[in-house]
């Protein structure tokens, strides 16, 4: 399984590099695009959409949204990110107390209308970051601080885990694994203010930025642990040998990118003639 996981995982990190260094804004919006099409589609199954005929319907709407937002509602884009940084700020703490229910099947209508923040949101957050000034580093940033976040978490939780964070929804979680994210984060990001040429105000604004970031990111990922308890699903797809499915991938991306976004907009950029 590991082998499997690795295998599939070098090629779509070389794609996803390629895409965000060497491919203009406007290739990178529609390739996101092309995830978001998979990502609706499995978040339609997890809400108990039962066709794959309405699934792909549900998908395409999902794609047609996001397009119509980014060609013709600019003006309005950055309150879709807010919204969607106050729900994920909100879902944090509901997901403290939260029990899933019982696996069901049945249509979860509120869920499916959920996606229509979280999707929007991270596609456009996505390419605010990739058109800033050094916009292909900072996304890159962004999305590999998720990573390091992940393979902190797994190895501390690994060597140190003993008490859990989310035991109604992923047991596996730990509270050491968080510490062990944080940390990662923290040492990561340090190297990050160094390479970006950053203040030591702006430093330690970012520092916080990555703290913050590191919660989202385990919120993502537990929120989707959620939908699939309740509806009954081990993975939220199969299209990756050895992931899962696409949202398995980038949970924890959704639900870190506006709040990326948000965070340099107020706490690097402000004051900052350029980043």
């Amino acid at each position: 399984m590991l082998y499997q996981r690795i295998l599939t995982a070098i090629p779509l990190a070389a794609l996803v590099v390629w895409i965000i260094f060497f491919q203009p804004s406007s290739v990178f919006f529609y390739f996101v695009l092309f995830i978001v099409l998979i990502a609706a589609y499995e978040w339609a199954k997890l809400s108990g959409v039962q066709t794959t005929f309405l699934r792909t319907a549900f998908a395409i709407v999902m794609v047609i949204t996001v397009w119509l937002i980014q060609q013709f509602a600019q003006n309005y884009h950055l309150w879709i990110i807010y919204a969607a940084v106050l729900w994920w700020f909100g879902v944090t703490f509901y997901l403290k107390k939260a029990k899933p229910k019982a696996a069901s099947s049945n249509l979860n209508t509120n869920k499916l209308l959920a996606a229509f923040i979280v999707l929007p949101a991270a596609t456009l957050a996505m390419r605010d970051i990739h058109i800033l000034d050094q916009g292909a580093y900072w996304l890159f940033y962004a999305i590999s601080l998720v990573w390091m976040a992940d393979n902190g978490a797994y190895f501390a939780g690994k060597k140190f885990g003993k008490h859990k964070l989310a035991p109604n929804i992923r047991p596996g979680k730990t509270k050491e694994g968080l510490v062990g994210a944080i940390l990662a984060t923290f040492l990561y990001t340090l190297a990050a203010s160094y390479y970006f040429a950053l203040s030591t105000e702006k430093s330690a604004l970012l520092l916080l930025l990555s703290i913050i970031l590191t919660f989202i990111s385990v919120s993502g990922d537990l929120y989707f642990s959620f939908l699939k308890r309740e509806a009954g699903d081990k993975d939220s797809g199969s299209i990756l040998p050895g992931h899962g499915g696409k949202l398995d991938r980038i949970d924890s991306v959704l639900a870190a990118m506006p709040v990326f976004i948000v965070g340099y907009n107020w706490l690097i950029a402000a004051g900052n003639k350029k980043s």
